[in-house]
């Protein structure tokens, strides 16, 4: 009789130990997921900040260089001007080089690490002189759309270039022409940000192409909005949301097909990139199981003790009730 009460009472701590698993698990799986995605967007904002403190520093270095007498009135100390811009920028590894225009868009100046001479190059159809020309004012900047540069030290490089109008008297004479390196650009703001090996990370441009792609680098320069195209992460949902989120300077997270996905803007004037980063949620899953399991196997360790001390209590009760018994009988 007593193995099968201790039979029943082990199968039911089993029991309560199991439903007791799913219950926590059910419980604590939404609130970690949101912990999860808290702390993933916190990463992706941070990271997203630091993007845009690089731009701001920089852009407003190049209007700063924009707006020197230098550049309005040629001289001796044009070229000076440029080079020490140059040696300022270089040591960061982003910059390669700065070029000053004349109106027209043809290069009248350039300095760059290099050292190679592209004076003559005309600027004039790239978007950015055309900005400059006649939609900027006097010490503004702008952060223009990744483009192949085809002069000084990036020739050939994916860029994004960054110019500043010059005027003189109030009348546009020319423009200080840079860029920033885009591959070592986005290495050294976001090849480190992953929450794990696992964890993808994307920059979106302006025009919805992807400047990077920590899971496929080949896709680089991909437009991931576009018609036709599969839907950007696997889902027509998320893309939507992400596509609407390009154009705005809110942040969010979303939680798709196994997905937990968190953005955040790059702010650069009056346009955005995206910084998008994806974990896998069964990721947070293996993380918090080992959770579970000891919260289990606590609850077990502690109901299989109770079960022990009471078999030892009941056992010593027994023991003391036939001792009673004997003397009772002795006395008899």
């Amino acid at each position: 009789m007593s193995g099968r009460i201790w039979l029943f009472g082990l199968l039911l701590i089993v029991g309560l130990g199991a439903a007791f698993l799913v219950i926590l698990s059910w419980r604590v799986k939404p609130a970690v997921t949101n912990q999860f995605l808290n702390q993933q967007q916190m990463v992706t904002r941070a990271e997203a900040s630091n993007l845009e403190a690089f731009f701001e520093t920089f852009g407003n270095s190049v209007a700063v260089l924009a707006k020197l007498g230098s550049m309005e009135s040629w001289g001796e100390n044009t070229q000076s001007d440029l080079d020490a811009f140059v040696t300022q920028w270089s040591n960061s590894g982003l910059v390669a080089g700065v070029a000053l225009t004349d109106s027209r868009g043809i290069v009248r100046f350039i300095s760059n690490v290099l050292g190679t001479q592209d004076v003559g190059v005309s600027l004039a159809d790239r978007d950015y002189f055309d900005w400059a020309k006649n939609w900027s004012d006097e010490g503004e900047y702008l952060v223009g759309t990744s483009i192949v540069s085809r002069m000084g030290g990036t020739k050939g490089q994916v860029i994004i270039p960054v110019v500043s109008p010059v005027f003189q008297n109030g009348v546009f004479v020319g423009a200080v022409v840079t860029s920033a390196k885009l591959k070592p650009l986005t290495e050294h703001y976001l090849e480190l940000m992953k929450i794990s090996d696992a964890t993808e990370v994307y920059l979106i441009g302006v025009q919805g192409d992807l400047l990077y792609d920590s899971k496929t680098p080949d896709k680089v320069g991909v437009k991931v909005f576009e018609a036709g195209e599969e839907p950007f992460l696997g889902n027509q949902t998320v893309s939507d949301s992400l596509k609407d989120a390009l154009n705005t300077t809110k942040e969010g997270s979303l939680a798709r097909d196994g997905r937990l996905i968190s953005y955040s803007p790059v702010p650069l004037g009056n346009r955005n990139w995206l910084l998008v980063t994806a974990s896998p949620d069964q990721q947070m899953v293996d993380t918090t199981t080992p959770f579970y399991v000891r919260q289990a196997a606590m609850f077990l360790l502690f109901s299989l003790s109770i079960l022990f001390y009471g078999a030892i209590v009941t056992r010593e009760s027994q023991i003391r009730a036939g001792l009673n018994t004997k003397e009772s009988q002795k006395r008899l």
